[in-house]
């Protein structure tokens, strides 16, 4: 809101450093977790081994 004094116009040309740097550093930082990520999930040296709950038979004798 402007004071009852304040005769000057809006101002008419804003910066844009800011925001494109905001934009510029989140692509970086995904496209950085992505590429770790790949690295990661690229190692085959890893064996993954699931293991699923075991059936209990109810009828003791």
């Amino acid at each position: 809101m402007r004071d009852k004094g304040d005769f000057a116009p809006p101002e008419q040309r804003a910066s844009t450093g800011l925001p494109l740097s905001v934009m510029l550093l989140s692509t970086l930082t995904i496209v950085d977790y992505l590429i770790v990520g790949g690295v990661f999930l690229d190692n085959e040296s890893g064996v993954v081994a699931v293991c699923g709950p075991q059936q209990i038979n109810a009828r003791h004798p």
